[in-house]
């Protein structure tokens, strides 16, 4: 990843979170032998973000050397939007990573969780006042 990939999806997650009281946090790991769904789920207490007060935080994994990715939400999201939602993200998500669009493909997934905390989580308070 190049810094303007990275600056790419540091803002990508900036709009995602804009209007919602979620979080969202991006892992790209190097390995190659790696379960994503278990990585993922290390990485998000790692992360503290099941910390997090609403329960509503999400953690996207990519192990792109493993051609694995994953997307883990917390209790609340997932609470919100079930098992079908998770699919779709993963469904609508895995072509970028096929064809090599690494980050186009964390850019949607990013912006994908994003409209699922906002949807149902919306943020009362402006932006500005955290």
């Amino acid at each position: 990843m190049t810094r303007d990939d990275r600056a790419a999806i540091a803002r990508s997650l900036a709009e995602a979170e804009e209007g919602t009281t979620g979080r969202i946090g991006v892992r790209i790991v190097p390995d190659r032998g790696v379960d994503a769904f278990e990585r993922a789920k290390r990485e998000f207490e790692r992360a503290g973000l099941h910390r997090h007060p609403e329960q509503n935080a999400v953690l996207i994994l990519v192990a792109p050397k493993a051609r694995r990715f994953a997307i883990v939400g917390d209790r609340a999201l997932h609470g919100n939007v079930g098992d079908a939602f998770w699919r779709d993200v993963v469904s609508d998500t895995e072509p970028y990573f096929a064809r090599g669009a690494l980050l186009d493909g964390i850019v949607h997934a990013v912006s994908r969780a994003g409209e699922a905390l906002r949807a149902h989580f919306p943020d009362a308070a402006p932006q500005e006042a955290r």
